[in-house]
């Protein structure tokens, strides 16, 4: 019960903050949607989608090879994390420069071009910033973790939004994102010195042994990275900034909604990497939790999604993107297929499994890219989104199967039911409530599809008895 409280309660944390952070974040999307409209917002989506490409690089791995060892062996933390900061320096400063350089092959104006630069930058401190943060992490202290989230976007949307109201465009909302990053960064910095030594090490046998170890880990990144950035920059460069604003405004809708998967690996990875080295039957039992209640929430996110897309298109953005409501409906559904794969493949890192993920997202990679040509250049932006759910749901379904012969199967069927009895009631509820305001019907049909799911007895009395003891604490 402990292990589950403490999951139970770091993975609040983060919820609450990752809420908060998405809805500020949204913000200043709709912002720059309204303001540049669809070339602008194409543009700004591909700036941060050819950034994200080299995001990896930032990393090499290290920082989830980092997070396992030190959670299994916490009297190790400092001397692991001396060596881990002198690498991620490195890789920091790697990742910006490999950025810079590859933008000037780009056929882009000149302006995106010093967009790019800055967000690279930008990144750098970013990346460095999570250095600081696993710390936090690995302690199982999340608090902090939800609380720079917060500070960093909102600093973030109040300069964004104060740059594109004064005129400045995108150069001045990418001055934002550096400014803000900048900050956060001496603030994570200051914070993680009160709970560890900050210095940098150099022990070379160390380093080169972590390297050995942590290519799955970049390699996972990377794939996954070609397998659902590409899609973004080839829009812009096959077809126009404008169909790349229309697919963005649909994809970060579901991106949105990443919070929940995010703050339950986060919360969930350090006490699993433990679990596997102490106590492998409470590891199955956590794991199967984990995916059970991601699937809970992932199916209405679904099914309501397609239901309401081009009512939710309307509301949030406008005639404008009213289009891309088709999209919306697509892409939703690897949405889907994203929050339950995600927490297999982390799953897989934690019990030693991690060249399984690096495989299939090698795959998914290839899968990808040699279905976004042809169907992009045939059909677009709708294309793009069948390429990425189809991806999607072979990371899901090669995943599921790697686990299973590992030893951790899931009986998926079995533990869909109870989640489609309450779907199927909530669906004819939003069906019976579809001439209401969409404001009025999503939140009758949450409350709706919860409580059909505690009535069947959905949710288990562990996780009820969590609940009402967090919720005593405010009431």
């Amino acid at each position: 019960m402990r292990t589950f409280g403490l999951v139970f309660k770091n993975a609040g944390f983060l919820f609450v903050s990752d809420i908060i952070t998405r809805l500020l974040s949204f913000a200043l999307f709709l912002v720059i949607a309204r303001v540049l409209g669809q070339n602008g917002l194409g543009n700004y989506s591909f700036i941060f989608a050819f950034t994200g490409l080299f995001f990896v690089l930032n990393d090499f791995g290290i920082s989830t090879l980092f997070l396992r060892e030190a959670s299994r062996d916490l009297n190790r933390v400092e001397s692991y994390f001396k060596n881990f900061l002198t690498m991620k320096l490195f890789f920091c400063f790697l990742a910006a420069m490999v950025t810079v350089t590859a933008i000037n092959f780009a056929q882009v104006s000149g302006q995106l071009r010093l967009a790019v630069y800055f967000v690279a930058l930008a990144t750098f401190f970013l990346c460095f910033k999570d250095s600081f943060l696993t710390v936090f992490q690995i302690r199982q202290q999340m608090f902090f973790i939800g609380l720079s989230k917060v500070i960093e976007t909102f600093l973030i949307v109040s300069l964004g939004i104060y740059a594109l109201n004064s005129g400045h465009g995108l150069i001045g909302l990418t001055l934002a994102f550096l400014t803000s990053y900048f900050l956060v960064f001496l603030m994570s910095a200051f914070a993680c010195a009160r709970l560890i030594k900050i210095r940098f090490g150099f022990d070379l046998n160390f380093q080169k042994n972590v390297l050995k170890n942590s290519w799955p880990f970049l390699f996972t990144g990377l794939f996954l990275s070609i397998s659902f950035r590409t899609d973004t920059v080839m829009i812009q460069l096959l077809r126009s900034a404008e169909e790349t604003g229309l697919y963005a405004s649909s994809y970060r809708l579901m991106e949105a909604l990443y919070f929940v998967p995010i703050a339950v690996i986060s919360a969930i990875f350090p006490a699993m990497s433990r679990l596997h080295k102490v106590d492998k039957k409470l590891l199955k039992r956590l794991y199967r939790k984990a995916f059970y209640y991601l699937l809970v929430i992932a199916l209405p996110m679904g099914v309501g999604t397609t239901l309401l897309a081009e009512r939710l298109m309307l509301f949030i953005y406008g005639n404008e993107f009213l289009v891309s409501g088709v999209g919306l409906q697509i892409l939703i559904w690897a949405g889907v297929a994203t929050f339950l794969y995600s927490i297999i493949g982390y799953f897989l890192n934690a019990i030693n499994k991690q060249l399984l993920f690096t495989l299939t997202a090698a795959g998914a990679a290839l899968l990808n890219v040699a279905m976004n040509i042809p169907l992009i250049s045939e059909f677009g932006y709708i294309g793009a989104a069948i390429a990425t759910v189809a991806t999607a749901y072979f990371i899901l379904l090669a995943l599921l199967y790697f686990a299973g012969n590992s030893g951790y199967s899931l009986d998926v069927i079995r533990l869909s039911i109870k989640p489609f009895i309450a779907v199927a009631v909530m669906t004819l509820v939003l069906l019976a409530l579809q001439d209401l305001h969409v404001l009025l019907i999503v939140p009758v049909a949450a409350v709706t599809y919860f409580a059909v799911l505690i009535v069947v007895k959905g949710v288990e009395k562990e996780e009820l008895f969590l609940v009402r003891k967090y919720l005593k604490r405010f009431v």
